[in-house]
Parts: structure tokens; sequence; C-alpha cells
């Protein structure tokens, strides 16, 4: 299988996640660090069309274009870093999500959290790896600083998977209006 177009079991635990909080077809998702689009090939695919994917890879979307060009038609994608991205975004989303390494690299002199949180109206869903890496956050923390509460935590994500132990995934939602 290609890692790009196949979803892994993490991945498909992902997009239920998604689907189950989004269930208008009409809502507005963004996937932050989208690669070639499997993710939002996948919504897109079951009816969801308001998608947005941002990947610091202008190659990825290049690839997304001949990958799923009748999505990436009808999509909107950004090439560039989320700290070029997010602090610009005027767009609000009802839900973002994302799918882990990119993310994970985000420097912590980036308010990453803050700004996630400053695009997303209802809910954020992130499968990360939680330890392991150069950036370690405290996730539910940095969330409840910006009126988010975990409201679902599944370690791993996907148990029959044994390369995918280390994995979590997050769901977080608003409850603080601003």
């Amino acid at each position: 299988t290609d890692n790009f177009d196949e979803l892994d079991p993490a991945s498909v635990v992902l997009m239920q996640e998604v689907m189950a909080l989004a269930p208008d077809k009409n809502s507005t998702l963004i996937d932050l660090g989208c690669n070639v689009g499997r993710h939002l090939n996948h919504l897109y695919q079951a009816g969801w069309h308001q998608l947005t994917g941002v990947d610091f890879s202008a190659t990825a979307i290049k690839d997304m274009s001949v990958r799923y060009p009748q999505m990436h038609k009808e999509i909107k994608t950004v090439a560039g870093s989320f700290q070029e991205f997010l602090p610009h975004c005027d767009d609000r989303f009802d839900l973002v999500y994302t799918r882990g390494a990119t993310f994970e690299l985000v420097p912590p002199s980036f308010a990453l959290i803050k700004h996630v949180c400053k695009i997303a109206k209802t809910y954020v869903v992130i499968v990360i790896s939680e330890s392991g890496h150069a950036y370690p956050r405290y996730w539910q923390y940095e969330f409840a600083r910006q009126g988010f509460e975990l409201i679902h935590l599944k370690r791993p994500p996907a148990p029959e998977s044994a390369d995918q132990q280390h994995l979590s995934l997050m769901t977080f939602k608003r409850i603080a209006q601003d």
C-alpha cells in the first residue's frame, strides 16, 4: 500500500472521529499538515466539500492535484508553514484536524495551540505522538488555556495496529465562547 494514499488504522479512527463530530456535510474542515491529501480525499469522497488543506510542502500540494484532480480543483489548499499561515488566517472552521509529525515539529516559540484555537469554531482533533520528539507539549493544558476541553482521548487510536502504539487521538471542544 502507498502510505500517502491508503488510510492506516490510526487515520481510519481519525476520519471516523471527524465525520462523527461534523455530520453536516457543509461543515468547514481544515487539515493542518495535509501532505498529498489522503484524509481530505477520504472526506471529499464521503461528501464533505468545504475543505481546506495546509502543508509546508508545495510539492505535496502539487502532487495532490495529480492524485486527486477533481478534489484539488474544488477545495482550498495552502502551501506554507503553520507559522506563516495561522497568524494571518481570518477564516474559522467548524473542525480543525491534523495527523502527526508536521504538528509535532513546530517549535514552542510559536504559539501553535493559541493560533489553532483561534481558527477552530468548535472542535480540534489531533492524532499525534505525545512523546519522543523534540518539542513535547502539555496538550490538555495548552488547549484548556484557550477555552477548549479534552472530550475524547484514545491511546492508542487503533489498538490492533502494533506499529502505532505510540500514537494518541485527542479531541478538544470549545467550551468558552470568544
